[in-house]
């Protein structure tokens, strides 16, 4: 089922965190804001505010989320001068840095958090985690609250509304998707994935580079040379197993491909993290 596609999809999914804090405002004001590759989800505690998206505008309640993606041009304002707590966040959920799952959610702009005081306390303590640098407990805790967060907002957000499962990408085309990004090993080529799903090359790609925002070679390509980042970084295989591991007929040949999408060798890649060990 489409479901179980996307459940597998979520699951090599990560969860990175890039800024997140809570402010009161009595003023606010972005007008054409867009933000760039992150997204960014607000919680209104107390007080109100306004969301303007494609001439819709939303009032922002207590309890109301807002959820903002990536190149999204928007509005978020106040129009009284009563304060407003906000609790936000910054956060990417992709595969191997390349691939955005949150799209296949259809996640809404706005809705309203079933237990607001459950979310509350999670993020509370996620804040409380940051003021303990240095203690190792602490960094598990983050991970953990975050997690919970996003839970707590996805699990919200899903049944907020009614999904339309006609707009999302077919189980077929899904299905081409986590062979791409579960076996970066293997060697795909245009017109195997084509023949799988019995439609045109052309096709194939074309689909591809509209719904997942590239073709299913380039992707697979970049999911290899992700791969071979994190591998590189864990010092536990040399260069050379790390080229066969990852399907390449040569070493010269992952060396170039990888210099092509990063702009230095394996080897001065891997020398960047000798200093860390």
């Amino acid at each position: 089922m489409q479901t179980d596609l996307i459940s597998l999809l979520l699951e090599t999914a990560e969860l990175k965190i890039l800024k997140f804090d809570s402010h009161n405002r009595v003023e606010m004001n972005y007008r054409n804001r867009t933000l760039q590759d992150f997204y960014m989800m607000t919680y209104i505690r107390k007080g109100s505010a306004k969301l303007k998206v494609q001439e819709e505008v939303y009032t922002l309640n207590p309890g109301t989320v807002i959820f903002i993606p990536p190149h999204l041009e928007h509005d978020q304002y106040k129009d009284s001068d009563e304060e407003t707590e906000f609790l936000w966040w910054h956060f990417t959920y992709n595969i191997q840095n390349v691939v955005d799952v949150l799209p296949f959610l259809q996640i809404p702009y706005i809705y309203t958090l079933k237990n607001p005081k459950k979310f509350e306390d999670a993020f509370d303590e996620l804040m409380l985690s940051m003021s303990r640098k240095g203690h190792l407990p602490a960094i598990i805790l983050q991970k953990a609250k975050s997690l919970e967060l996003l839970y707590l907002l996805l699990d919200n957000a899903l049944g907020s509304v009614k999904t339309v499962m006609e707009s999302r990408p077919s189980h077929r085309f899904l299905s081409i998707l986590l062979k791409i990004v579960s076996q970066p090993e293997a060697s795909l080529s245009l017109a195997d994935l084509a023949a799988e799903l019995h439609m045109n090359p052309t096709y194939v790609s074309n689909y591809f580079k509209e719904t997942f925002g590239k073709s299913p070679i380039m992707l697979h390509r970049e999911i290899k040379i992700s791969k071979a980042k994190a591998l590189l970084e864990a010092h536990e295989m040399n260069i050379t197993e790390i080229s066969e591991w990852l399907g390449f007929n040569d070493i010269q040949t992952f060396t170039r491909l990888f210099k092509k999408y990063t702009g230095i060798s394996p080897r001065q890649y891997r020398e960047l993290f000798v200093s860390l060990m």
